[in-house]
């Protein structure tokens, strides 16, 4: 169970971030899809310089995807936002007084690998164990192909998850990607 606030992580996901590498805060950063890919950025925030996160993004070779962003405070890690294609997930069962609404008609749901769907923190539960389907949340790409277009479709989801976090790096990919 963590302590951040619901408010505090909304503050949290729309501060703007950049991808911060060897004491420098990035303009630009390059990511090369290789197949199971496993890529970890450390972000930072000119505005508020108290807080760092990391990015992970990660195929498997069953072609789970999972893009993630999480608060790190010393020596610890909060889940702020991750979006998983092709991954099972089950949420709680008991709603606090903390659950924001979108999230109480799934209560106790359980997601199978074709449920794509995203996690919010919410406060008094563990890290990230709270999940809405994609079909119902804003974030605007729903499937995740698995054939021809994949590695378009995957470099679309990492735009757009970066664009969600408020990362004001720009991203280039390699040639797999698009």
């Amino acid at each position: 169970m963590t302590n951040l606030s619901n408010e505090d992580a909304d503050y949290l996901l729309k501060l703007p971030k950049k991808v911060f590498r060897n004491d420098t805060m990035l303009d630009e950063v390059f990511i090369q899809q290789v197949f199971g890919m496993k890529v970890r950025h450390v972000l930072a925030s000119e505005e508020d310089d108290e807080f760092t996160f990391l990015w992970e993004i990660t195929q498997s070779a069953k072609n789970l995807v999972r893009v993630s962003l999480h608060y790190q405070d010393n020596d610890t890690k909060i889940g702020l936002l991750r979006v998983d294609f092709n991954s099972g997930h089950k949420n709680p069962e008991n709603v606090n007084e903390f659950v924001p609404g979108k999230f109480i008609p799934y209560a106790g749901k359980d997601f199978l690998i074709q449920g794509h769907h995203i996690h919010y923190h919410v406060q008094g539960y563990s890290s990230l164990a709270w999940a809405v389907p994609l079909s119902e949340d804003e974030f605007e790409i729903k499937e995740l192909n698995d054939g021809a277009n994949f590695n378009v479709d995957f470099g679309k989801i990492i735009i757009l998850f970066a664009k969600t976090i408020n990362l004001q790096t720009n991203i280039n990919f390699g040639a797999l990607l698009l």
